[in-house]
């Protein structure tokens, strides 16, 4: 019999997704409209260098903050009101800043030397400002959920989005020889600050200085021993987890630096536009749903962890709302691939439409094993899950460097879908032997079916006006 709580967790559920909802949807448009923006103003090769050395920002942020945005998310709940908890967090947040600061600092006197010209340095400098306003940026979100402060991660996310937006467009419109490091710089800059104001709120801003932060500690009666010591317990789970999240990012990214190696910065760019349309699309709205099911779940899991048939059911019945969302995604995307692709990059990025149906399958079950591997998370098996990611971005890169030398950018699109789909099939064998990840096939099926039929009585209206906005925006 399921437990009494599964009805107070859902009623959790869904008042923390109508603050995600928007917290969600609202700066993922604002992301599509600057990737398109950027794409259509900036080179080919211009906006490949970009997608490529984005990528390297977000797996430095995994790299670097994903141990202790997991070990919050596992211990908050238990850990939240011990001092020392308190003050590690503080004092990480604080190396974090003081690393901001000291690269911005070195970025402008390196960028006033080169006449304001790119250079491998100053793009290095660029990209360890935006890793770490990202990290901050994420710490503060995990603390967020774990609270279930779902309005102020929406508040957040809203203000950052709007603020690094017209950055970019004011920086677009102020200059016209375009530079990586400059918009690196400007939206890790506007990020930081954002995150700033954020932590001001609650916290006193000095505390993101060292000195400070070493009068508190002393004040507390702790010492350097007392916080490495808990550092360490931190480590001991979110280490397994940051490898997670590092194999997740080469994932992301090993196809882009295969493609760099063996292609062009150009056929970078025209496969990122391609591949952000596929993940922002189906990210776009079944993000909210990720994001709250994720410590609904893990709470939920943790007060029944004896009870697994519950747990199981539980999983089950909030995945189905992933699959409404995204099977009506991935049916529609399926027919209007090539119009939407043209509709949003325009003609030059047309020969990477092709990429868009096999990223679209795998990112699809990607997303639907976050649901399966919850069972491995409460089973305490983060050394199973990162092995089997590793083992995914292994047969990634190794699929890339046979397929991208051979059929180029088709080649990364077979890649992605195979290491994708892989990482399901070894969640859904191994979920047998802990907590099982009951996939409802006979929904899946009847809804699938269900769409299809819907998508092909209203294809002639929707074909009608997507070649009128063709027409319109591209001029022909």
């Amino acid at each position: 019999m399921i437990n009494t709580d599964t009805n107070q967790e859902m009623n959790v559920y869904k008042k923390t997704l109508l603050h995600y909802i928007p917290g969600v949807l609202i700066p993922a448009f604002t992301n599509i409209f600057l990737t398109l923006g950027l794409a259509r103003i900036l080179s080919v090769d211009l906006y490949g260098d970009y997608a490529y050395y984005l990528s390297v920002a977000t797996l430095l942020t995994s790299i670097f903050s994903q141990w202790l945005v997991q070990s919050i998310q596992r211990f908050n709940s238990t850990e939240g009101k011990k001092p020392v908890y308190q003050l590690t967090i503080k004092l990480i947040i604080t190396l974090f800043a003081s690393l901001h600061i000291l690269s911005s600092f070195v970025y402008g006197v390196v960028l006033f030397n080169s006449n304001f010209q790119d250079s491998a340095f100053s793009i290095i400098l660029s990209v360890i400002m935006l890793f770490t306003a990202q990290s901050l940026t994420s710490i503060k979100v995990a603390l967020y959920a774990t609270n279930y402060k779902a309005e102020n991660i929406k508040a957040l996310n809203i203000k950052q989005a709007t603020f690094k937006s017209l950055a970019v467009l004011l920086y677009l419109i102020l200059f016209n020889d375009y530079q990586i490091s400059h918009l690196f710089s400007v939206i890790g800059i506007v990020v930081f600050v954002n995150i700033c104001l954020e932590i001001s709120k609650t916290e006193n801003v000095g505390l993101l200085f060292l000195k400070q932060l070493k009068a508190l500690l002393k004040g507390r009666g702790f010492n350097s021993y007392s916080v490495l010591r808990y550092i360490k317990f931190l480590l001991a789970y979110g280490l397994p987890m940051t490898g997670w999240f590092i194999g997740t990012n080469l994932l992301n990214v090993g196809d882009r630096i295969v493609l760099q190696s063996f292609m062009s910065s150009a056929d970078v760019g025209i496969y990122s536009a391609n591949y952000v349309l596929v993940s922002t699309g189906i990210g776009l709205l079944v993000s909210p749903l990720l994001q709250t099911a994720h410590p609904i779940i893990m709470n939920y899991g943790q007060n029944n962890i004896s009870n697994k048939a519950a747990i199981e059911s539980f999983v089950e019945k909030l995945s189905r709302r992933y699959l409404m969302v995204s099977i009506f995604i991935v049916v529609n995307m399926f027919i209007y691939y090539e119009k939407i692709s043209l509709l949003l990059f325009g003609a030059e990025y047309q020969s990477g439409a092709v990429i868009i149906p096999l990223t679209l399958i795998g990112i699809f079950f990607w997303n639907y094993s976050m649901y399966g591997h919850k069972g491995l998370e409460l089973s305490k098996k983060p050394l199973t899950m990162m092995k089997f990611v590793l083992v995914c971005a292994v047969i990634n890169l190794l699929l890339n460097l046979l397929f991208i030398p051979l059929l180029g950018i088709v080649g990364a699109g077979i890649s992605t879908v195979i290491a994708y789909i892989s990482y399901s099939i070894m969640v859904k064998i191994n979920s047998k032997q802990h907590i099982n990840w009951i996939i409802n096939y006979k929904f899946i099926l009847k809804y699938s079916f269900l769409i299809m039929i819907c998508s092909y009585l209203i294809s002639p209206m929707v074909n009608y006006i997507l070649n009128h906005l063709i027409k319109i925006i591209n001029g022909f």
